[in-house]
């Protein structure tokens, strides 16, 4: 248990503060430690939640925990695009943007036009990938009904909005976030995300 809270806390990111703004490692840093643990291990993700409300008769702790969490949601891959660095591009590309558990987390958090927003901003950097266009357009195609009803989403990319038929080759990225969309659905009607 300690040793995955030592993880999430080696980026100082549950109390370093920057005059009340996070710093931006420290919020990608914190997001993507728990989306891996979270994709590796629901146990190992547990644990970790486990030690973090461990530490709330430390109120103070845990109001920051609670704002940095929003923030990092809602800005990570803003602090990212602005700091250009490739390989935390690469990492918000793959993790978060082309990650479709990542987009409904973010969707059901924060809303869908962030996670769009995220996209665009991506793109104004990388703009040949044109694997996060797809998702970012069909994204675009879906948010008013996804706006509405964030259950929406999965339909709405599976019902055609990300779809590849006029594109020359497959992209595995695309593929990928339909095959785990579909298995979202699916396990969705069962009673949940498995």
């Amino acid at each position: 248990c300690q040793k995955s809270f030592d993880c999430v806390t080696k980026a100082n990111c549950v109390t370093n503060t920057d005059n009340g703004k996070y710093k931006t490692n420290d919020c990608f840093n914190f997001l993507t430690c728990c989306l891996r643990l979270k994709r590796s291990s629901n146990e190992g993700y547990r644990a970790v939640m486990k030690c973090f409300n461990g530490r709330k008769n430390d109120k103070n702790v845990e109001s920051e925990a609670v704002d940095l969490a929003d923030y990092a949601w809602k800005h990570s891959i803003v602090h990212v695009c602005e700091g250009g660095e490739n390989g935390q591009l690469d990492t918000a590309r793959n993790d978060q943007l082309l990650d479709f558990d990542w987009q409904v987390t973010k969707i059901e958090k924060v809303g869908v036009v962030e996670v769009i927003r995220g996209g665009q901003m991506y793109l104004k950097l990388r703009p040949n990938d044109r694997p996060v266009r797809l998702v970012t357009h069909a994204q675009q195609l879906s948010a008013p009904a996804v706006d509405k009803d964030p259950r929406e989403y999965c339909s709405q990319l599976l019902g055609g909005r990300l779809t590849m038929i006029y594109e020359t080759e497959l992209f595995p990225e695309i593929v990928k976030v339909r095959e785990t969309a579909e298995h979202y659905c699916l396990s969705r009607g069962s009673g949940g995300k498995e």
